[in-house]
C-alpha cells in the first residue's frame, strides 16, 4: 500500500513523502559540481598551457604533494648533493619510484595541488603513424643539427648537477670573460673548421622555427610569457648568430639544451629562472648520427624514467615503440 502523501486534519500534523525531491536536489547538485569542474578545468588549462589543439581528450592527474627524496643517503650541501649516487644507492631509487604513476601515452595535464591556479606539467605523447611528413623532417633535422654542432661545443662540465651522460647548451649564456657581459656556447675550433660550423649554425633559423612551433603549439600560453621577457629585456635567441639581431615571432629562448649517452642529474627546482615553465621534447634517435628513430626500424629503448619526486609521477621511457616525441611543458619553480 502506497501512502504517498499525508494530510492529517486535526491536530495540524503534516507528513510528507519528500525522497524524490531529495533525489533530485542530489542529482542537480552533483552535476552542478560536475559542470564546474569541467568549467574550472577548461579556464585553467586555457589560462596556464593554451594548447593548438583544444578537441584530444586530456588526462587530467590528480597528484598529492609530500617531499621525497629518492637518494636519501646522499649529503646534501647548500641545496646541492655532493656526489652522485653508488649502484646501490640507484636501485634504491627504484624501488622508491616503483609506486609512482608513469605516464606513457596520451595528454596529460598535472594540476598543482598546492596552487589551484598553476600546473605542474602539461605531457603529450606523440605517435609516429600521427606525424605528417614535414613534423618527421622537422624533427629529423632538428635531432641531427644537434648532432652535428656537439662538434663545436663542449659538454657541460660534470658536477652535482650532473651524474651520467653528457649535455651540451647551444645560444647564449652570462659570461665569466673579463670585459664580456655575454657569449655563446662555442669552442674554440681550427681555421680549416670554419666551412663546416657556417654550414651547420647558418641554419639555427629552421631549428629556432621548429622549436618554436612545437612549444607553441603545446603551451601558447607559456610561449607567449616566454617572448614577452625576451622582449622586455632585449634578450637575443640561441638562434641568433649576433646579439642584435633583431627579433624574430618566434624567438622563445636564449639557450637550447640537449642530452645523450644516458645523461641524468638529480632532483633539483631551478630557482634562480626567471621563466615559470620550461619546454623540452624527447626523441628516439640513432646514436652514431643523431638521424631520428622510426617506429620501423625497431628500436628498442629501456632507460629509466623522468620523474617529479614530490609528487610521485612521470614519464615512462620504456618499449616505447611507435612513439615519434614526447613534449613536455613543466613548472620549474
Amino acid at each position: 500500500m502506497d501512502l504517498g502523501t499525508i494530510f492529517v486534519l486535526g491536530p495540524f500534523i503534516t507528513i510528507i513523502d519528500d525522497s524524490n525531491n531529495n533525489a533530485s536536489r542530489k542529482a542537480a547538485k552533483k552535476l552542478y559540481k560536475a559542470n564546474k569542474k569541467q568549467k574550472d578545468r577548461q579556464e585553467l588549462l586555457v589560462k596556464r598551457v593554451n594548447p593548438t589543439d583544444k578537441t584530444q581528450f586530456i588526462n587530467w592527474r590528480q597528484v598529492t604533494h609530500k617531499e621525497n627524496n629518492i637518494y636519501p643517503t646522499i649529503p646534501i650541501v647548500k641545496k646541492k648533493p655532493t656526489c652522485p649516487p653508488t649502484n646501490n644507492e640507484i636501485q634504491s631509487a627504484y624501488k622508491n619510484i616503483e609506486s609512482f604513476h608513469l605516464f606513457k601515452t596520451g595528454q596529460n595535464i598535472v594540476p598543482d595541488p598546492l596552487d589551484k591556479e598553476s600546473v605542474i606539467a602539461y605531457i603529450e605523447f606523440m605517435k609516429f603513424k600521427d606525424l605528417s611528413e614535414k613534423d618527421k623532417d622537422d624533427l629529423n633535422f632538428l635531432s641531427t643539427f644537434l648532432h652535428r654542432s656537439k662538434k663545436f661545443i663542449s659538454p657541460v662540465a660534470r658536477n652535482t648537477r650532473s651524474w651520467g651522460g653528457l649535455m651540451y647548451a647551444i645560444g647564449w649564456r652570462k659570461s665569466s670573460d673579463k670585459n664580456q657581459i655575454v657569449g655563446k656556447y662555442i669552442k674554440k675550433f681550427r681555421p680549416e673548421e670554419a666551412i663546416f660550423f657556417h654550414e651547420i649554425f647558418t641554419q639555427s633559423d629552421w631549428l629556432g622555427d621548429i622549436i618554436a612551433h612545437h612549444f607553441n603549439s603545446l603551451a601558447n600560453t607559456a610561449f607567449q610569457e616566454n617572448q614577452d621577457l625576451m622582449k622586455k629585456r632585449n634578450i637575443p635567441s640561441f638562434a641568433s648568430l649576433k646579439f642584435q639581431q633583431d627579433k624574430s615571432e618566434k624567438d622563445c629562448s636564449p639557450h637550447l639544451v640537449f642530452t645523450t649517452n644516458g645523461f641524468y642529474n638529480p632532483p633539483h627546482v631551478d630557482e634562480e629562472d626567471i621563466s615559470q615553465f620550461a619546454f623540452a621534447m624527447f626523441l628516439p634517435t640513432f646514436s652514431a648520427d643523431g638521424t631520428l628513430a622510426s617506429s620501423s626500424s625497431g628500436y628498442d629503448l629501456s632507460s629509466g624514467p623522468f620523474v617529479f619526486p614530490d609528487h610521485k609521477f612521470g614519464i615512462n621511457f620504456d618499449h616505447q615503440h611507435g612513439i615519434g616525441s614526447k613534449r613536455l611543458l613543466g613548472g620549474i619553480k
